[in-house]
């Protein structure tokens, strides 16, 4: 019988929640196919465990927090923040070598980072950074969604963007009919950066509304993003006057799969501009909330039609280079994760059949 297996690579930081998600309750999320279960001790450490008591697989998640440890809400096993089963109320003795799998976890605020890998493959790494969502000089608010589609899929949509004056088309200044090509591409081992130089054009309704400039006047934009890793993906929307003021607004998608069909987004919107202003981050909210929902329905319609392999089987335009640079990285990263030969990133297979299709079988190449 052949074996299945996923696309993400399993040695990498991934945020499995924000910190605020994690409160008083156990929380419940699959992530990366696992069942994990994420509770704060109360010392205000974060702990992740497999979502299954080691006596009946119970879920976890359904268990009370009493200090730092964690009562599973079936027969009260009792397990502290390691992991081990420390007490059972029906018996004096706890069974030897009675635990539950343990996760690393990393707290960044405003992210919550797991590592499902093997343990100690952890130690030498650490998840991307995330300055600016924190910087005083930055206003921020979060979102999050799901979305019913493969990580990569998710991926390879927001480093395209050409379809924005279409899928967005109220979005995008009226002048500009068509995304330019790539003015540059930018590819390191492990990211892949990408800019385009706008024509100038007039402010769209939500530009105007945030930025709070003349909308008789014709101005320049860069737009650009970043494969930060195969958690993370991050856009930059640029607006410059005459004189040299920039008014940038980024998008921060850190990027989760639940499954191989199924991927948790995590946003934060960020500014440059009038930090101090509520109804400039309401704007703001409301314009990225209509675009991830656009975003999320033609996602979710092309997986249910055609599922990734179909998605990254089709032919390939000049707007998906960043999108292909991106999928050779997890090429490799899959690569060395199962044992094969290192290979540079731009010599990395692009086939319908390499290993980046989550339903390609460990056993059908020869």
């Amino acid at each position: 019988m052949k074996n299945v297996r996923s696309n993400y690579p399993r040695k990498c930081w991934y945020v499995a929640a924000t910190g605020d998600e994690v409160a008083g309750s156990p929380l419940d999320r699959r992530l990366l196919g696992e069942k994990v279960v994420l509770w704060r001790s109360s010392d205000g450490r974060v702990n992740a465990f497999e979502n299954r008591c080691a006596h009946r697989a119970f879920p976890l998640s359904h268990s009370r927090i009493d200090g730092d440890r964690l009562v599973c809400g079936y027969h009260g096993c009792t397990y502290d923040i390691d992991g081990k089963c420390v007490h059972i109320p029906s018996q004096a003795q706890v069974p030897t070598g009675m635990r539950v799998r343990v996760f690393p976890v990393l707290e960044q605020p405003p992210f919550v980072w797991i590592w499902l890998g093997a343990t100690a493959a952890a130690a030498g790494s650490e998840p991307p950074r995330t300055p600016w969502i924190n910087d005083p000089a930055w206003a921020t608010f979060a979102d999050s969604w799901r979305v019913n589609a493969n990580y990569l899929m998710v991926h390879e949509h927001y480093l395209d963007f050409s379809y924005a004056p279409i899928l967005h088309r109220r979005d995008v200044p009226r002048e500009i009919e068509s995304m330019p090509a790539f003015s540059d591409v930018e590819v390191s081992e492990t990211t892949v950066s990408y800019t385009r130089i706008l024509p100038q054009a007039h402010l769209t309704d939500w530009e105007a509304d945030s930025t709070g400039l003349d909308r008789g006047v014709a101005y320049q934009r860069r737009e650009s993003g970043t494969f930060v890793s195969p958690a993370m993906h991050r856009q930059f929307w640029e607006i410059a006057t005459a004189n040299g003021e920039l008014y940038i607004t980024t998008r921060t998608h850190a990027i989760t799969p639940e499954t191989e069909t199924s991927t948790h987004v995590f946003m934060q919107g960020s500014r440059s501009y009038h930090t101090d202003r509520d109804e400039v981050t309401a704007r703001l909210r409301s314009f990225l909330s209509g675009v991830a929902e656009r975003d999320t329905a033609i996602l979710e319609m092309a997986c249910a039609h055609s599922g990734y392999d179909r998605w990254r089987g089709g032919v390939e335009f000049q707007a998906d280079a960043a999108a292909l640079r991106a999928r050779r990285i997890v090429g490799v990263m899959l690569a060395r994760e199962a044992g094969h030969a290192a290979i540079r990133p731009g010599l990395a297979p692009n086939t319908r059949s390499d290993a980046l299709s989550p339903l390609r079988s460990t056993t059908a190449r020869g």
